[in-house]
Parts: C-alpha cells; sequence; structure tokens
C-alpha cells in the first residue's frame, strides 16, 4: 500500500459542493462528450492513467498524489448518488471521485467543470443509527455545527486544527460523525476516525512524522469495493491500452478536384474506411478562398466536408498560405492576425461537428513554407517564421476555432525533420519544438502537437547513432529515421509538455521515382514500403501510445493526379500506397491488415 500523507489543500474547486452549482439533467446516452485536450499520464502503481482534464485537474491540485491518490479506474458513465437520474463521466482515483460538469466548460477558466463527489457522505450512509453518527446536543463550547448537528474538536485526535488550517468548509464539508474508533478497511488496523461530507480523517499517532498522523480515507478504494466489483473499467491496463480517446489511423489525401477526369473523391473516402482508416488530412489553403473584401469563397471544400461526413470519415484540415494582402504565400503579417481570426472562427462554424480538427500550418521551421515555394528544387525561398512569432499565430488560430467551436482540436503545425540550421532553408525540428515549447502560450494554444519524422531509406527500427541504416547515404543523423519523433518527445518531456498528445500527421517511405532529393526511394521496393508502414503503426501504437494519439500515412492518392498531369514517378505518387489507376499497392494491403484498437 503506498504510504498515505497529508497536506495542505488548496483544492476548493475541484472539491466544491455540487449542490452548489447548476445540475446538468442527462440520461446516461447522453452524456456530452469530453472537451479537448486529450491526454494520458499512466501510473504503473495502478495499471491506470489519469486522462484528459481529470489529469488536468490532477496536475493543478498540490500534492495530488496525496489529496487524490492514484487512479484506479479508466473513465465511464455513472448515475450520481447525490443527484439520483443524472449521469456524469467519472474517474476513480484512490482517495477521490471525480465526475465531469459539462454545462461548466468554458465558464470560470473551466474552474467548476471537473467536481469531486461527496464522498464521505455517501460511504457514511446508513449508518445513522449508529451512535457516532447520531446528532448530538450543543454543548455551547463553539464547537457544534447546527447544519450536521455535529462537534468538531481536538480530542481524542486533533482533527478541529486540521480542518480548519487545511481548507475547512470548503474543502471537507461539515461534520457527519463524532470521533470513534474504526477497523481500517486498508491496512485491518483500528483508528480514530471522523466522517465528514467530502471525506474521512483519520488519526495515527504512531507515526514517527508528525506530519503523516492525520490522513484522507481511501473513500475511491472503499467504494470501489463496495459497488464495482465486476466492472471492467477498474481492470488494470498498459500503457498502450489506457489511452484517453481511440487511437486515430489516418490518410493525408488530396479530396479536391472532383469533376476532373483523374478525381473520384467518394473512392478515395470509400478506400481510406476499407483500410480501417478513417480519417483523412487535407491541407487547405486560405488564400484561395478569402478575399481582401472579406468574403470567402468556401467552394468545394463544402462538397469535401459534405462527402466525408455522409462517409464517416474525419477531417482534420491543414490550414496554409496567407493571402498576398494579408503578407502571404506564407505566415501573414502581425497586422493580418485578426483576418485569420475572422477566416478560422467562420469556418469552425461552418463546419461545426463536421470538420474534426485543424492543424495550423505546416513544417514551418522550412523557410519555404514562409514566403518560398516548397515545390521547386525541394525548397527556394522565404525565411523561417520566429518559434514565437508562430506560437502568437497560434494563439490566435486556437481562440478563434474554439470560439466556434469548443470541440474541434487544434493541432500545432509540424516541423520538419532537419539538423540544418540556416533561417534561409531550415531550423532543427528539435531546436524550433524547444523555442514552442518553453513559450508559455504554447500550452494554452495547443491540444496536440504535430510533428513529422524523417525515413529516407531506413527502416522504423533503425536509429542513428545506435541503430543506423543500411547507408551509405541518409544514415549519419537522427533526421533520416522514423524514430526521430523519440528525440523530439525528449524535448517535450524537458520543457514541461509530456502531457500533450503527440499527432504524426506526416510520415512515409517513397519508393522508386524521379524526383532529385529523393533517390533513396529507388532503393526501397513495394514490398519494403508495406512492411515499414505497417511496423511503424505497430511503434506508434503499442510503443509510443498514449503520449502519440494519432497517426497519418503520407499518402493515399497522389498518384491519380500525378499520372494525370504527366508523371507518375514523381515523389508523390511514389509514397502513396494506390496505384495511379486507383488500385492497391502492398503497402495498402498491409495497412489494412494491420489490427487496429
Amino acid at each position: 500500500m503506498v504510504k498515505r500523507i497529508v497536506v495542505a489543500f488548496v483544492l476548493v474547486a475541484i472539491l466544491v459542493s455540487a449542490a452548489a452549482l447548476p445540475q446538468p439533467s442527462a440520461a446516461q446516452h447522453q452524456v456530452a462528450d469530453t472537451f479537448p485536450p486529450y491526454q494520458a499520464r499512466h501510473f504503473g502503481e495502478t495499471g491506470h492513467a489519469a486522462v484528459n482534464w481529470f489529469l488536468e485537474s490532477w496536475k493543478n491540485t498540490p500534492n495530488a498524489l496525496f489529496v487524490l491518490g492514484f487512479p484506479i479506474s479508466e473513465p465511464f458513465i455513472e448515475e450520481s448518488f447525490t443527484n439520483p437520474g443524472q449521469f456524469y463521466r467519472v474517474q476513480y482515483f484512490e482517495r477521490a471521485v471525480l465526475e465531469e460538469h459539462p454545462n461548466n466548460f468554458g465558464r470560470d477558466g473551466n474552474r467548476y467543470y471537473i467536481q469531486g463527489r461527496l464522498m464521505g457522505q455517501e460511504l457514511a450512509k446508513g449508518r445513522e443509527n449508529e451512535a457516532p453518527f447520531q446528532p448530538v446536543g450543543n454543548p455551547g463550547d463553539g464547537t457544534w455545527f447546527a447544519e450536521t448537528g455535529h462537534t468538531l474538536r481536538n480530542q481524542p485526535a486533533p482533527f478541529r486544527d486540521f480542518w480548519q488550517n487545511n481548507g475547512g468548509l470548503a474543502v471537507f464539508g461539515y461534520p457527519l460523525s463524532e470521533q470513534f474508533q474504526e477497523v481500517n478497511q486498508a491496512d485491518g488496523q483500528t483508528y480514530w476516525v471522523q466522517y465528514f461530507e467530502r471525506q474521512r480523517l483519520e488519526w495515527h499517532p504512531n507515526q514517527a512524522n508528525p506530519n503523516y498522523r492525520i490522513l484522507l480515507g481511501l473513500l475511491g478504494n472503499e467504494y470501489r469495493d463496495r459497488h464495482h466489483a465486476n466492472n471492467p473499467a477498474f481492470t488494470p491496463r498498459g500503457p498502450a491500452d489506457a489511452l484517453p480517446r481511440p487511437f486515430i489511423y489516418g490518410f493525408n489525401a488530396h479530396l479536391y478536384g472532383q469533376g476532373s477526369a483523374w478525381q473520384d473523391r467518394n473512392r478515395a473516402l470509400t478506400l481510406a474506411n476499407n483500410a480501417g482508416m478513417p480519417w483523412i488530412r487535407q491541407q487547405v489553403r486560405w488564400k484561395d478562398l478569402h478575399d481582401q473584401s472579406g468574403q470567402i469563397f468556401w467552394g468545394e471544400l463544402d462538397d469535401i466536408v459534405a462527402d466525408a461526413n455522409r462517409q464517416n470519415v474525419n477531417l482534420l484540415l491543414g490550414i496554409v498560405s496567407a493571402p498576398r494582402w494579408a503578407g502571404g504565400p506564407g505566415m501573414p503579417r502581425r497586422e493580418n492576425f485578426g483576418d485569420f481570426a475572422y477566416f478560422l472562427s467562420q469556418m469552425a462554424a461552418r463546419y461545426q461537428g463536421r470538420v474534426q480538427a485543424y492543424q495550423i500550418w505546416n513544417e514551418q521551421n522550412r523557410a519555404c513554407e514562409n514566403g518560398g515555394d516548397c515545390a521547386t528544387d525541394g525548397g527556394v525561398g522565404g525565411r523561417v517564421a520566429n518559434a514565437n512569432f508562430y506560437v502568437d499565430l497560434l494563439e490566435v488560430a486556437y481562440n478563434a476555432i474554439k470560439s466556434s467551436d469548443p470541440y474541434a482540436i487544434v493541432v500545432s503545425g509540424a516541423p520538419s525533420s532537419t539538423d540544418t540550421n540556416r533561417v534561409d532553408i531550415a531550423i532543427s525540428d528539435l531546436e524550433y519544438i524547444r523555442q514552442m515549447a518553453v513559450n508559455p502560450k504554447f500550452r494554452r494554444s495547443v491540444d496536440a502537437i504535430g510533428l513529422h519524422p524523417g525515413g529516407h531509406y531506413n527502416p522504423p527500427d533503425s536509429k542513428w547513432p545506435e541503430r543506423p541504416g543500411p547507408g551509405p547515404n541518409w544514415q549519419t543523423s537522427s533526421e533520416f529515421y522514423f524514430r526521430r519523433i523519440e528525440d523530439t518527445r525528449a524535448v517535450l518531456v524537458a520543457n514541461g509538455m509530456a502531457d500533450r498528445q503527440v499527432w504524426i500527421t506526416e510520415f512515409g517511405w517513397a519508393t522508386a521515382n524521379n524526383t532529385p532529393g529523393y533517390e533513396y526511394g529507388n532503393s526501397i521496393t513495394p514490398e519494403m514500403q508495406a512492411q515499414w508502414l505497417a511496423r511503424s503503426l505497430e511503434i506508434g501504437r503499442y510503443e509510443w501510445a498514449p503520449w502519440v494519439g494519432a497517426m497519418f500515412v503520407w499518402n493515399l492518392n497522389f498518384a491519380i493526379p500525378w499520372r494525370y498531369y504527366g508523371n507518375e514517378f514523381h515523389e508523390q505518387a511514389a509514397f502513396g500506397v494506390l496505384h495511379a489507376d486507383w488500385s492497391p499497392r502492398p503497402s495498402y494491403f498491409a495497412l489494412q491488415n494491420f489490427p487496429k484498437r
């Protein structure tokens, strides 16, 4: 048993009385979904992960391990015992049970979105006829509470001083019993205890350290043992199975161009679904939709969203390329941030509930993504945008999207894997991520962190320098490897962003092609591509989850337009999992056959 330690409490927000706030009315099947960000921290001590806003509340609780304890369940829907007929999403911890109150999201800084249940009151239920729980008369010494008819004293245990010094009524509630001796369920020993609305205090006078002599009861454990013997939510699981949300499998795809001779959008969507990868990342250029007059021409994007929804395909829209009137073709000028916010707020409102996620920019550590041309000679022109400038842009985008659709997931732009450090070419993704992570605005402006690993001519289990690829080229830097993701993860952990999920929004391996700079693909057979893609999914899902939450293969169907325009051996076609005639390559079947859960 983990030693229980008593600390001073500041957690009024989590333990505030549920009765003091507006209560939603919801049948079990109508409980609102959890709001992003989706995050998880797995605790091997109990085999469970604190997730999403339960984790956020846990992190914001001073000395949370000793106030709440470790998580002992995964989230599940449960009827309230204080408001019968009301259902909430809950997560159990050793000492408390927390529940989501969706009606309070977005109010008071989300202070009351997560609330603690009245566990002391519930566990005392049915004991009203026992002597310690029967009301007593007012002794006239200032220790009596008329609200419950009980006293709070310092004898035999100094509970009154502890109650007053550690949050009092707001944290513990009123006393529900007098002090009495009780056998402790956790260790079988007898201690002086007193029940309160939200907790039970226990007196352990033999503890050598005086700070440990008053302890909080393991009320979450006790309620679990009484009521949830067969509930699978309490079954321990490993990190890969303790996910905050179902793992996301997706493709980058070209969904524009319906009506042209080569495009068949519904066929692309069907192929994504049939592969068991029902997410599509589609790039959208701001400059193509937003006129300087302020008018937005949604055009074919409306059809893309409608078709995806009809086929139950989820969309991640990657927003890039400011209009020239706003400072484009790269990022907008700072004075045009308001125009960007307007565009995104209108987009999120128009597609609320139908576009699930937005990614703000693409490979922003490359100069060509900020005023250059990334399609020519591997990228020419432009200048890498300062990371703090990018975070400012991300903050504007995040707030604009959330104002229209609080459920939309906002993903940061994914830096390209590189060790180059020249502002006219690129800045190392590790350094760029570090600069983003140390900016305090970044945490409050992102739900998931986008990353793009390397690959080149290196299988997914290789890594420089400990397990180098076959070489001789594209070998002597971790920028050329899929497991570069582990290096960027280390940067995020070192800079306080371990709890934010990573979305790998592009990864893949090219086969034979005729594009300069991608010659490594000429050594990769379609069968190798298939094996490496399947293995990379296995790594992401079973080695890196839950801190990786999504993987988008580059790409689904780019071979089709490239053949139509005369070059079916372009590198973008070589990365694809479909032939130019829409028939599946071996990599498509490998992805389709990968067991997804």
